[in-house]
């Protein structure tokens, strides 16, 4: 976890750029990362929790999403997977003769996913900043 840790840090950095100090939130988002990137959905749901709560403290509480949440739940619906063993495993179970024949199908629907929601997330932002942040109160 600590290589794949310092490996993502650069596209953290990018994500997160609120996050840059805080090494604890953005180990708890590398761990869920590498659970997600590997397919083991299973594990990776404790760890996003983990991460929310990370990214929770790191915000300082209270209960509105911070930018760094609203990224984290993006990037989780985008649900990047190298290496997808659940629907693997089902299309295995089902007689599929080449159960990773998807895999360049997955990858480039789960960049897209992400890049659309990434997009989607600064155009919330920029909206929320130019009608209005403070009359509301509302975040992103």
């Amino acid at each position: 976890i600590s290589v794949f840790s310092r490996a993502v840090r650069p596209i953290l950095r990018l994500l997160f750029p609120d996050l840059r100090k805080d090494r604890k939130a953005q180990d708890a988002i590398a761990m869920n990362m590498a659970a997600n990137v590997l397919g083991l959905s299973n594990a990776a749901t404790p760890l996003g929790l983990r991460a929310m709560a990370e990214l929770k403290r790191a915000a300082g509480g209270g209960d509105t999403a911070s930018r760094a949440m609203s990224m984290f739940v993006v990037m989780n619906t985008a649900s990047i997977q190298l290496i997808p063993t659940t629907v693997a495993a089902l299309r295995a179970a089902a007689g599929a003769a080449n159960p990773f024949d998807i895999l360049p199908a997955i990858w480039i629907t789960s960049i897209l996913a992400l890049t659309a929601g990434t997009v989607a997330l600064g155009i919330m932002e920029r909206l929320h900043r130019r009608h209005g942040a403070g009359k509301r109160g509302a975040a992103v």
